[in-house]
């Protein structure tokens, strides 16, 4: 019953992209149901694996990662063998961390083509400079990029239930969207073309979570 309600949520994020004569091409699913997170590299193989969560077998961050020499999210793990261009990324989150903190996050990155460069979305329990951004370390401290003025954007990173995602790229114009939960609406919205292309992965800036039913696809 969860993967059913899970493949619809994806089925959802995939339909709800907008762009009805650019079918994308997936490049990749990963659900996890065979215990293994092969094609997945972490920057921190000891803080990750992949556990049952409710009937379903998903891909768990358990530790917080150790800052490195930006400022920049800790932990990430990337999909191997896709350097991409214009993309959707959808999947599930979830953020372990106690709702009462704020702060709390999920990241989804792409663009990976070091570890001080590439792109990420943030969602995050609140909004402001540096929570619930797409921000873009370009061999420096992070920066927002996004449009959504800082503490303007909307954030549903409130609890520790699965939430739906969807980040794409348009290679063409340079937009970048961020979804959750509605996948017909982004909550955040930048262009940007620095980097232009890379890997695309899953982290956190300080917290633990698990994310799963993750599918990449290029488009057009």
């Amino acid at each position: 019953m969860l993967k059913a309600v899970a493949a619809a949520l994806i089925l959802a994020a995939v339909a709800g992209c907008g762009r009805s004569v650019r079918a994308p091409a997936r490049l990749a699913a990963s659900d996890f149901e065979d215990g293994s997170a092969e094609g997945w590299l972490p920057n921190d193989p000891g803080h990750w694996r992949v556990a049952a969560d409710g009937g379903s077998m998903v891909y768990e961050l358990t530790a917080p990662g150790t800052p490195g020499p930006v400022r920049a999210p800790t932990s990430r793990s990337l999909l191997a063998g896709h350097d991409v261009a214009s993309f959707e990324f959808a999947g599930r989150l979830r953020c372990d961390t106690d709702p009462a903190n704020p702060y709390r996050d999920m990241c989804v990155i792409f663009h990976y083509q070091d570890p001080t460069h590439f792109g990420y979305v943030h969602f995050a329990g609140s909004s402001d400079e540096v929570h619930n951004i797409i921000g873009l370390v370009d061999g420096a401290d992070r920066v927002k990029i996004n449009a959504e003025p800082a503490g303007g954007s909307v954030f549903r990173l409130t609890d520790r239930a699965w939430h739906a995602f969807k980040v794409t790229f348009d290679s063409r114009t340079g937009e970048i969207r961020a979804y959750l939960d509605d996948m017909t609406a982004p909550i955040l919205t930048a262009r940007g073309t620095t980097l232009g292309h890379g890997l695309v992965g899953v982290g956190s800036f300080d917290d633990t979570g698990a994310f799963d039913d993750l599918v990449l696809s290029e488009l057009p």
